[in-house]
Order: structure tokens, then sequence, then C-alpha cells
């Protein structure tokens, strides 16, 4: 019998699996006696097991079974996990990962694997309770040097993402949905071709609910929960810091909150860069953390939360922190800023310093940081998805980075400004408040750039001058609307003409030469057949 035709979901289910494993082997070092992992982390390589093994891949069965005999043995309280056995579980975990990887190409090349198997076997506990577990040499040089964890924790995109899984639910209403917008449509037909418009009318009112039920349903076929990407992230953590001798204790929360798959697509990589910035720079050895009086333990935490129409994923630590007077000392030794601008500068603005393309603090380069790239990545990733990254470290030590997304990147809600009859969308993400201001309260000088207004309150940022526009005048008493828009975690006003109000766009991606402007992020078709332009205030800030 071909099995070809179903490779593919093979494939995509032991990716399932095996994106599952990593968590629980962590969770099971950091609690040995803990049945329920043990259960779940069981079930899990029984079931790619069974798979495997239907499918006639006889490799990835030998291996499933050497880690599920010793699993077995935990279950059967003949065993306990140690730090030597989670190495070699998260072995055979990557060594799935790369049979899988070959099962997906089509490679038939062979995967040693003996030699993991025969210490997987004879892993065990001697009478006096020491752990022995034959080194890799014992296998006759069979086994290939682990490969460095900065590579183990790429993110592929195809491992999750190529394939998803929907609720039979959403794709039944998704069909009632569009049966629904088939009747209607000959409704509108036969109400076009009637002299009273009231049935037209009635029909375009349904035709809009059932627009607004159908982008609903999609949205919900889109959506992914958290746990996609972060199932990788405590091996990642756990990996990092053992190559950085850190005792790290991590904690995540809110892995259930579902996002668009475009944005967790785009988003893995950034947070990947902030967890290994948190134990490289952030967290301290247990020695340095006595001396400070601190638990030897670091904590890192990776939390997820809803807001409304947006999804905020923070990770803080208790680690050293960031000081804004050495970072503004960088800042002003590698050319950032000048001196002037490092004396009058808010350690917000501070903060922000390190998203800076070359900027470090770091003394030395390791494997993992220094080298003066990373966070502009994440602040440019950030950007592109309409979203705003904040940094916060407070005085008693400690940090937090703070990346506020919209929930999708494809419908968003934005805030429509108009300047020299121009419309130009701004994404509600990234709009703090909106007020008013005299035009006779704003004081402009030729020492005075941005304009200030009067009451000596933050500068002002005139729209029209960012577009290349005149400026526009009027009497003293009109009130002049004023956009606070949160431009990389800092606050800037922007006065424009008029505020059109909130609404709804399809944003559409732009192609070159427009997808190369600076502070562009997509653009969108008005309804009377105008292209509209989405601006990335994080970028134009």
């Amino acid at each position: 019998m071909d099995m070809s035709a179903y490779r593919e979901l093979f494939v995509s289910e032991c990716r399932i699996h095996i994106g599952a494993f990593g968590e629980l082997i962590v969770r099971l070092e950091e609690s040995p006696d803990d049945r329920m992992v043990v259960d779940e982390l069981f079930r899990h390589v029984h079931s790619l097991k069974g798979m495997a093994s239907s499918m006639g891949y006889g490799q990835v069965v030998s291996v499933a079974h050497a880690m599920e005999d010793w699993l077995e043995k935990v279950r059967n309280g003949e065993s306990r996990l140690e730090a030597a056995h989670a190495d070699l579980l998260l072995e055979g975990s990557d060594m799935l990962g790369r049979l899988v990887t070959g099962i997906e190409s089509g490679d038939s090349a062979e995967v040693v694997i003996n030699g993991f198997i025969a210490r997987m076997a004879s892993s065990a506990f001697v009478a006096d309770g020491e752990l022995t577990v034959p080194p890799p040499e014992a296998d006759g040089g069979e086994v290939p040097p682990p490969e460095p964890v900065v590579e183990l924790q790429q993110f592929r995109r195809s491992d999750s993402f190529s394939s998803i899984r929907i609720k039979t639910e959403t794709l039944d209403n998704l069909v009632n949905i569009t049966g629904e917008l088939i009747t209607n449509r000959y409704r509108l037909e036969r109400a076009v071709g009637q002299p009273d418009a009231a049935d037209c009318r009635e029909s375009l009112a349904q035709l809009s609910s059932l627009l607004r039920s159908l982008r609903d349903q999609v949205f919900k076929a889109r959506m992914l929960p958290f746990a996609i990407i972060a199932e990788r992230f405590p091996r990642l953590v756990r990996d990092l810091a053992r190559q950085q001798d850190k005792d790290v204790h991590f904690r995540m929360v809110g892995k259930e909150i579902e996002l668009d798959r475009a944005i967790l697509e785009e988003i893995a990589e950034p947070i990947v860069h902030i967890l290994r910035n948190a134990i490289d720079h952030g967290l301290e050895t247990a020695e340095e953390r006595l001396r400070a009086g601190k638990p030897p333990s670091g904590i890192l935490i990776l939390s997820v939360n809803r807001d409304k129409d947006a999804v905020e994923i923070s990770i803080i630590d208790d680690g050293r922190g960031l000081d804004p007077e050495l970072l503004k000392r960088v800042g002003v030794e590698k050319g950032f800023i000048t001196a002037g601008e490092a004396a009058e500068m808010a350690a917000s603005d501070a903060f922000q310093l390190i998203c800076r393309p070359g900027f470090s603090t770091a003394r030395s380069v390791t494997t993992v940081s220094g080298r003066g790239v990373g966070m502009d990545v994440v602040r440019e990733a950030v950007h592109s998805l309409a979203g705003v990254l904040a940094i916060d470290s407070p005085p008693r030590g400690g940090s937090r980075f703070t990346l506020r997304l919209p929930i999708t990147i494809s419908i968003i809600t934005v805030m429509v400004v108009r300047c020299g009859g121009f419309d130009i969308a701004i994404p509600l993400t990234s709009v703090v408040r909106i007020y008013e201001v005299k035009r006779s309260d704003i004081v402009s000088a030729p020492e005075s750039n941005p304009p200030v207004p009067s009451d000596g309150s933050t500068p002002l940022r005139s729209f029209r001058q960012l577009l290349g526009l005149p400026e526009l005048s009027g009497p003293p008493e009109e009130l002049v609307p004023v956009v606070a828009c949160d431009c990389g975690g800092v606050q800037v006003p922007y006065y424009v003409d008029t505020i059109v109000g909130q609404q709804e766009i399809f944003v559409r991606p732009l192609g070159s030469p427009l997808s190369l402007v600076r502070g562009i992020s997509g653009a969108t078709i008005t309804g009377d057949g105008r292209v509209m332009f989405v601006v990335d205030m994080g970028a134009i800030g």
C-alpha cells in the first residue's frame, strides 16, 4: 500500500508531539516526581511510535520505543529522572526531529541511532543510588557531537504553520455563512430591479451582517494558541542557562491565548532574542545573586495577556536590570547620541537605545549575544506587525520587555486622520489618546522645532510636515486636533487637520518600491476607490 499520500499528515502530527517533548522534559527535570508530566510525556512518545509503525518508518519507531521503555520504568517506580536522563531524552527528541525532517524532505539517508538506543537502555541506578549513564564515547564514535544550542532552537516555519487544525464547528459555520451569502446575492439581484429601494436596503443590511460573521469565522480559522511556538521556549531557556552556568526558573502564563497565524510566524524569533538577552545579560550567576542578597535561582517569566483587540507579550526577569546612565554613556561613545542629548534624555528613552543597530554593552562576544544585533531586529519585527515594543527597568532591578500586538494583521481597526486632502490610517493599537489644543497655544520659534504648546507640555509634531505639505493657518481660537501615539514606548503627539474617525480596514501588503519606504506598513482601498496608506508610528516617531 502506498503511504506517501499520508506523509504530510504524519509529519504534521509528529511535529506536534516532538514540539511537546521539550517543555515536558524540562518540567519533569524540575519536578521528577510529577506523575502527570510522566504520563503526558509517555502518551506523546507512544502516539508517535504508533504512527511511525503504521507508516513503516522503522528508525522513528526504534528511537521512540527506547524512550518509551525508559519512561515506563519511571511510571513503575523502577527509575527516577536525573539531569543526565533529561539530556538523553532531549537528545532523543532532537534525533526524532532530524528523522522526521528527513522524511519530510524525502531524504533517505540513514541516521545513526544504535548508540543512543544502547545508552537509553543502559541508563539506570546502581545500588548506592549513583546514576550511571554510558557516555557518548562508548558508542564507538557513532553518535555525532551535540549541535550548538543556538542552532537547536531555530524556528522553522514549516514545523508548525504549513498546516493547521480547524475545529469542525468553525468549518460548519463557514459553510452556513457562505450559503446565506449566496441566498442574499439573489435577493440583491431581485431588489436592484425593483422601483422601490426598500428591499435593496434590507438586503444590504443583511449582507453587512453576514460579512461580519464571515470575517469573525475566518479569523477563528486563522487563530492559533500561543502554545504553538511557546512549547519550545522551556528547552531553549534550559539549554542557554546551562551553557551560561546559571540557575533559571522559567514560567509561562497565558499559553492558551490565540493570535493570528501570520503574527505567530513572525514573532517567534523576536521572543527568542529577548529570552537570550535575559539569560546572557539580565540574569546573574548564582554567586552574583547571593552577593546581591538575591535567591540563587533567577526568575524568568513569559506572560501573554489579551487586551481587547490586542495581545501583550511580556518577558520579565529579576536580574540586574538596565542602567540608563550606562546606556547613555555607551550611546555617546558609539555616536548614537550627543552628550547634550544624553543629559536631557529620560530613562525610558535611554532603554530604547538598545534597539539601535550595533548597540551593545557586552564586554565580550559570546555564542549567544554581544554583537549589537538582536533588539533592532525585535523592534523592526514588532513595528512591521503594527505593534509597539516597550522596555522598562525599575531602579530596584529586573527588566520587562512588552510586545503589544494586534490580534490579526489582515483586518485591523485604525484611526483615520486627514491632512491636506490625504487620508492616513494609524493603527489603533498605536493611539494613546486624542485631544485638542488652541492654535494660539502652539508656539513656533526658530529654535523650537517641533512646536511647543505655550503651557509647556510635550512638544507637538506636525503630520503635514511629515508628509511634506505646507502648514495650514487659521484663526487663533480654532481648535487643532492632536493624536498622541505610542512610538517605540515613547508618547509622541501629532497635530492634524481633521480626525475622520475609527474604521476597520483590510490591510494589503506593499510591493516594491513602496515596501522600501520607511514608515509605511501597508495600504487599503477606500469605499470610493482611493488608496489609503497605513503608517508605522514606531518607524516615523
